[in-house]
């Protein structure tokens, strides 16, 4: 049982960059270009990837991309777990001491889901993967 729920660890980590980036990137398009609105989270609520502004979203979508199609996985979760402890610093941890009041939980997870990534790298399904098959190949 162990080992079948070891083979399949790489899928499951691809599938959690998937849906990490992807959320990534809904922030990043709604500080960009305004598509995604915020969903209402109660009276003076806020997400503190969003005062980062228009700067802080390309960055967030540029690098979404790259965790999206797992190219260059480790440095950009490491480049995106960076942003969300600056805009936890930034915006959310003046707001009081702890993460669940200052609304910065969301940003909190992201942290340490994107310094996960940084370690463990990008799963089974990756244009990193693809490329070390093919390195691996050509040497042998």
């Amino acid at each position: 049982m162990k080992e079948t729920l070891a083979s399949w660890e790489p899928q499951a980590r691809a599938l959690l960059r998937i849906i990490a980036a992807h959320m990534i990137l809904l922030h990043g398009l709604r500080e960009v270009f305004g598509l995604v609105p915020a969903r209402p989270r109660g009276p003076g609520s806020f997400m503190p990837l969003d005062p980062l502004g228009p700067a802080g979203g390309v960055l967030l979508i540029a690098l979404g991309l790259l965790v999206l199609v797992g190219l260059f996985t480790r440095a950009a979760a490491l480049l995106l777990a960076l942003q969300c402890v600056v805009a936890y610093f930034y915006a959310a941890a003046p707001r009081g001491l702890w993460p669940i009041r200052n609304g910065g939980i969301d940003t909190l997870t992201y942290v340490f889901v994107f310094i996960y990534f940084a370690g463990a790298g990008a799963g089974a399904w990756s244009l990193d993967t693809l490329l070390q098959k093919k390195k691996t190949v050509a040497v042998a």
